[in-house]
C-alpha cells in the first residue's frame, strides 16, 4: 500500500474518530452486575451494554470513577432524617477503605463511597434535603464517535430528580444545568438493593448521558472533562444515587498518525515535483 493511500486512511480515520453524534435525550443501557439475587450484597459494575450510532449493542467496561470530592455544601445534618447526602451501602456489602457509613460525611467519605464498581456503595439523601459538590473522576471524560453516552447515574427507589452539569479545570461551571428526571427516561436497571438507610429492596433506575447533552460544544467534548457538579433541590425528593464514567482514549495518538503522514505525503510530493 502506498503512502498517499496510507495517509489518506489514516486521515479519513482521524477525522471520523472527531465527529460528534449529539444524544437528544437520556439513552437506555443495560447494567452486567455481578449478582442480583442478594439485595444486601456486593453488586458489582462488570460491563454496560449500549447501543451504538448504528444501532448496534456494544458492552464496555472501559471505566473511570469519582477520585475526589470539592465543594461540598449539604443540608446541615442535626440528627435523626435531618440533612442531605449521606453516604450508605448494603446491609451485607463491602465497606469502601474501611470507612463506615455517615449520616454528615465529610467529601474524602463521600469520594470513597462513589470512586468504586460497587453498585450497592451509594450517596443516600434525605427527602428534603438539599446538596451540592463537584466529584472529580480520576480520567479525563471524552466525547468519541462512538455514540455511546459518557456518564451513567444510578438512582435507588426510582422516585428522585438529580441535578448534573460539567466543570472546567478550576470547578467553573460549563454548558447547561441538565435535570434526570425521574419520570422522564429513568429506565429499570434490572436490579434492586437494600441498604442500611431503608428496610427493604428497592429498585434501581439508571440514566445515561453524554457530554453532548451537557451544552458543550464539540471542541469541549474531544478535549473532555475531569468533574460535573451534581446537586438537588429540596423539592427533588432526595436522590440516593452511584454514578460512574466511561473512559475514552486520549485522541493524541491518531493525530499523531495523521501529522506522519502528512509529512510523509510531503515529502512524496516534493520528490515527484524535483522529477518534473
Amino acid at each position: 500500500m502506498n503512502i498517499k493511500r496510507i495517509s489518506t486512511l489514516i486521515l479519513i480515520s482521524f477525522g471520523t474518530s472527531l465527529v460528534l453524534v449529539p444524544s437528544a435525550q437520556a439513552a437506555d443501557f443495560k447494567t452486567n452486575v455481578s449478582q442480583s439475587n442478594d439485595p444486601k450484597a456486593n453488586i458489582l459494575l462488570q460491563s454496560i451494554t449500549q447501543k451504538d450510532k448504528q444501532g448496534k449493542d456494544q458492552t464496555f467496561s472501559n471505566f473511570t470513577f469519582v477520585n475526589r470530592v470539592t465543594d461540598l455544601k449539604n443540608t446541615t445534618y442535626s440528627g435523626g432524617n435531618s440533612g442531605a447526602a449521606s453516604t450508605d451501602r448494603g446491609d451485607n456489602a463491602s465497606t469502601p477503605k474501611n470507612i463506615q457509613v455517615s449520616e454528615d460525611p465529610k467529601a474524602d467519605q463521600i469520594a470513597a463511597y462513589l470512586g468504586n464498581n460497587n453498585l450497592n456503595n451509594i450517596i443516600d439523601t434525605e427527602d428534603k434535603g438539599a446538596f451540592t459538590m463537584n466529584l472529580w473522576f480520576d480520567t479525563t471524560i471524552r466525547q468519541d464517535a462512538s455514540g455511546l453516552d459518557n456518564l451513567f447515574f444510578w438512582e435507588r427507589g426510582m422516585n428522585s430528580d438529580l441535578d448534573i452539569q460539567a466543570i472546567d479545570e478550576n470547578g467553573n461551571l460549563l454548558g447547561n444545568l441538565l435535570n434526570l428526571k425521574q419520570k422522564q427516561n429513568q429506565q429499570n436497571a434490572g436490579y434492586k438493593i437494600d441498604t442500611m438507610e431503608i428496610t427493604e429492596a428497592q429498585n434501581v433506575g439508571s440514566w445515561g448521558v453524554s457530554l453532548k447533552q451537557l451544552g458543550l460544544n464539540d471542541e469541549q467534548a474531544i478535549k473532555g472533562i475531569k468533574g460535573i457538579q451534581v446537586s438537588a433541590k429540596t423539592t427533588y425528593n432526595g436522590p440516593d444515587f452511584k454514578v460512574i464514567a466511561r473512559s475514552v482514549p486520549e485522541p493524541s495518538t491518531t493525530a499523531a498518525l495523521a501529522v506522519v503522514a502528512m509529512s510523509a505525503l510531503k515529502v512524496l510530493n516534493k520528490k515527484r515535483l524535483a522529477k518534473v
